[in-house]
């Protein structure tokens, strides 16, 4: 990867943990905070106990040129979708980034409990629509402390749900 995009990739990060510590800490006693950006997992956060949590970040897009035109990388052989855009597709990609996260995970340091945040990067779906459709996402397994959903329901405000309550 070239260091411009490590560190677009550490700024996409950033945004979502900042985004995801504001929502938590709003509804939970136990207050999080930011210790450090690094790999494997993304970010190592601290609770207002004292305990370390790591934190997997992952951005879940429609397609791949929905992802390229949203971080401006457009260039003259990206085309639409071949189809029709479906709630569906993006259900599959979100099922495909829990999976592929939770395989992944066994390089993870061990030393502390990880949790999996996936950021809704696509404003092509809104959250209503998404959790209407729940029974058809995959429901994590025990491989992650918790895994978080960052997403938009129409508005410019972020909202957080937590898929392990599917």
């Amino acid at each position: 990867m070239t260091d411009g995009h490590n560190d677009e990739k550490l700024q996409l990060e950033r945004a979502a943990v900042r985004e995801f510590i504001r929502l938590y800490n709003g509804r939970n006693s136990v207050k999080l905070r930011l210790l450090y950006q690094h790999d494997r997992p993304d970010a190592v956060l601290q609770d207002s106990r004292g305990s370390k949590i790591g934190l997997e970040i992952t951005h879940l897009f429609y397609d791949a040129t929905e992802a390229k035109a949203l971080l401006g990388r457009r260039d003259g052989s990206i085309t639409g979708p071949s189809g029709p855009i479906t709630l569906a597709h993006l259900i599959a990609k979100l099922n495909e980034l829990i999976r592929r996260k939770e395989s992944k995970k066994q390089a993870y340091d061990p030393a502390y409990p990880i949790s999996l945040l996936i950021r809704n990067a696509s404003p092509t779906f809104r959250l209503s629509e998404i959790w209407a459709a729940r029974e058809h996402i995959r429901k994590p397994n025990d491989s992650f402390l918790d895994t978080w959903f960052l997403t938009r329901d129409g508005t410019p405000d972020w909202m957080l749900v937590n898929l392990d309550d599917l």
